[in-house]
C-alpha cells in the first residue's frame, strides 16, 4: 500500500506541476499582494481595489483584471514574512510550506489509520489541487486536525483557540460555528470565540476605519470579476444552481434550509468527528464562494467517516469524495461539474441520517 500512496503522490506531482504556472499568475499572486502591502505597513489600504491591481501589475505585467486579496488582515500579517523574498522565490517556498503541511497530516493519517488511511490520503484530488493552484487548504486542514488533537487531548478551550485561526477563511466557519452550538460543545465554543475576538480585534487595530470600511466594501463589490468567478465549478448551492441554469432565490432558500436542518441533525449529540463533519460539509454546501479545493478542510471527518466501522451508507457517500472519479469531474462542462457539489450534500445527508453506530471499545479517540 506504502507503494500505491507513493505512485498516486507522484503522480499529482506530475498533474499539478502543469497548473503551477498559472498559480503563479492567479491565486499565489493574490497571496503575496496582501503579504507585500502587510509587510509594507499599509494596512488601511490593504484591501484598496486600486491599490491591490497597481501592486498585482507591478509582480505579474500580463495582469488586466484584479485577482482580489479577500482574506482579513490578521492573516495577511501572518503572511507578510512571504514578502521578504522575491515573487518567484516566495512562490517556491509557499508550494513548498503547504506540500510539507499537507505531507504532515498524510503522516498523521499513517499513523492514526495504518497504510490503508495513508492511500485515502493520497487518493484525495482536492487537496493535491489546492497546492497545484497555490491555495492554502492545507493549512486550514492543520488547523482543524490541530484542535481536534487538543479536544481528543481533554483540552476543548485549547482546541477552540486553535480553530479561530480558520478564520482566515471566516466564510467557512459558518457551519462548524452552528454544529458547535447544537452539539453543545460549550469550552470549545468559548475558546473559538475567545481566540476569534482576539484576531478581530487584532484585524481592526492593525486596518482602522478606512482599513475596515475598505475590506467591507470590497466583499460587497459585485463588479469584481475574480471575487466569485466561474459559478458552476463551486461545490455548493451556487454551483448546483449555475449548472442547473436557476436563479431562483426560493430554490436557493430551500436548498439551504433543507441542508441547514441536516447540520444540526446530524451534529446532535453527536461525537467530535462528527460535529466537525457535519459542520464543514454543511457550511462548505451553504456559504457562497467555495470551490474544489475547499474540500480539503473536510478531509479529517472524510477520513474517519470511511473506516470499516461506520454505517456502510456513510462510507459510501465518504469514498465518493476521497476518490479521484468524482473530484475531476469539477473539471469538465456543466452539468458535469456540479458533481462534487452533490457528493458533499449526500455526504451531509448520510451524516444526518446514519448517526448511530458502533464505536470498538479501542478506539474511544473517535466517539
Amino acid at each position: 500500500m506504502r507503494i500505491t500512496a507513493a505512485v498516486l503522490v507522484l503522480f499529482w506531482i506530475a498533474a499539478g506541476s502543469l497548473a503551477v504556472p498559472m498559480a503563479r499568475q492567479h491565486d499565489f499572486l493574490n497571496i503575496y499582494t496582501g503579504a507585500s502591502l502587510a509587510n509594507e505597513g499599509r494596512w488601511g489600504e490593504l484591501h484598496d481595489v486600486g491599490v491591490q491591481l497597481a501592486r498585482e501589475r507591478r509582480l505579474a505585467p500580463s495582469t488586466e483584471v484584479l485577482v482580489p486579496f479577500v482574506r482579513p488582515h490578521f492573516y495577511a500579517l501572518f503572511l507578510s514574512p512571504l514578502a521578504l523574498f522575491p515573487f518567484n522565490t516566495a512562490f517556491v517556498a509557499w508550494i513548498v510550506l503547504q506540500s510539507s503541511l499537507y505531507l504532515a497530516f498524510g503522516f498523521w493519517a499513517w499513523r492514526r489509520f495504518g497504510e490503508e488511511g495513508l492511500v485515502w490520503w493520497a487518493l484525495f484530488l482536492p487537496g493535491a489541487v489546492g497546492i497545484a493552484h497555490g491555495q492554502d487548504g492545507a493549512v486550514m486542514l492543520l488547523v482543524l486536525l490541530g484542535g481536534f488533537a487538543l479536544a481528543e487531548r481533554d483540552k476543548p478551550f485549547e482546541a477552540g483557540l486553535v480553530w479561530s485561526l480558520a478564520l482566515m477563511k471566516f466564510h467557512l466557519c459558518f457551519g462548524l460555528l452552528a454544529a458547535l452550538f447544537v452539539a453543545r460543545r460549550w469550552r470549545i465554543l468559548t475558546g473559538f470565540i475567545s481566540g476569534g475576538s482576539a484576531l478581530a480585534s487584532l484585524s481592526i487595530a492593525l486596518a482602522g476605519e478606512p482599513g475596515v470600511q475598505a475590506y467591507i466594501a470590497m466583499l460587497t463589490n459585485k463588479n469584481l470579476e475574480r471575487l466569485s468567478p466561474t459559478p458552476a465549478k463551486m461545490t455548493s448551492i451556487q454551483g448546483i444552481m449555475a449548472n442547473f441554469g436557476t436563479e431562483s432565490a426560493w430554490f436557493a432558500a430551500a436548498m439551504g434550509i433543507m441542508a441547514f436542518s441536516m447540520l444540526l441533525s446530524a451534529a446532535w449529540k453527536a461525537p467530535l468527528w462528527r460535529v466537525i463533519g457535519a459542520g464543514m460539509a454543511g457550511g462548505l454546501f451553504i456559504v457562497p464562494h467555495v470551490y474544489l479545493y475547499d474540500l480539503t478542510a473536510l478531509l479529517l471527518p472524510l477520513m474517519i467517516a470511511v473506516q470499516p466501522e461506520r454505517p456502510p451508507a456513510l462510507r459510501l457517500s465518504a469514498f465518493a469524495l476521497i476518490a479521484p472519479i468524482v473530484p475531476l469531474l469539477a473539471m469538465f462542462d456543466p452539468p458535469l461539474c456540479a458533481a462534487p457539489a452533490i457528493a458533499l450534500l449526500v455526504f451531509l445527508c448520510s451524516l444526518a441520517l446514519t448517526r448511530k453506530e458502533a464505536v470498538p471499545a479501542a478506539q474511544p479517540v473517535l466517539t
